[in-house]
């Protein structure tokens, strides 16, 4: 299945927001040193990422570095689609 740019910031904000009901100003905004996403809002925020993108995240993965800005989800999720659609 392919997303565009678009519906990958608008999905990943929501889940955001849905979450911790915070939003999201810019994408490079601190998430984890902010205290917007935590360990817990970390997990389930890459649990409903899988559900959303049909796609896997694996533990290892789910760490500061991919969730620390909206850029670095997004560049984890676009990472996750194109392996799937060469699949």
């Amino acid at each position: 299945m392919r997303f565009s740019e678009e519906e990958i910031t608008a999905t990943i904000t929501k889940l955001i927001f849905g979450l911790t009901y915070k939003t999201i100003s810019s994408e490079k905004e601190v998430l984890v040193d902010s205290g917007i996403l935590s360990s817990i809002t970390i997990a389930e925020l890459a649990v409903e990422l899988e559900k959303s993108f049909f796609v896997s995240i694996s533990f290892m993965e789910i760490n500061k570095e991919n969730f620390n800005t909206l850029s670095s989800i997004k560049n984890l999720i676009k990472s996750k689609v194109s392996i799937q659609q060469q699949k």
